[in-house]
């Protein structure tokens, strides 16, 4: 009897890793400042390394919510609202 494995998607994988990444930064960051008395590298490394994890997050939940939409049956309206005519925006 064999098993099914199920293989990890590759959106998780790379929110996986942006995470480890962020909390191994955050860690280190904390390590430098109290070992070299500067709180420089709190300025860019910790900014830099949250933006990546925010967008890595961002872009999962988006994925995420047009695989549910259109696994509902909800996706055909979300695409008719992307096909407007784009000369009527406003914005």
């Amino acid at each position: 009897m064999k098993k099914n494995k199920r293989k990890i998607e590759t959106s998780k994988i790379l929110l996986l890793v942006s995470d480890v990444m962020a909390t191994a930064v955050l860690i280190g960051t904390v390590v430098a400042v109290f070992v070299l008395q500067d709180a420089t590298p709190l300025a860019y490394l910790i900014p830099a390394v949250f933006g990546l994890a925010a967008t890595s997050h961002g872009f999962y939940y988006w994925k995420a919510k047009a695989e549910n939409l259109n696994k509902w049956g909800q996706g055909d309206k979300v695409k008719m609202k992307e096909e407007e005519d784009p000369t009527q925006w406003t914005g």
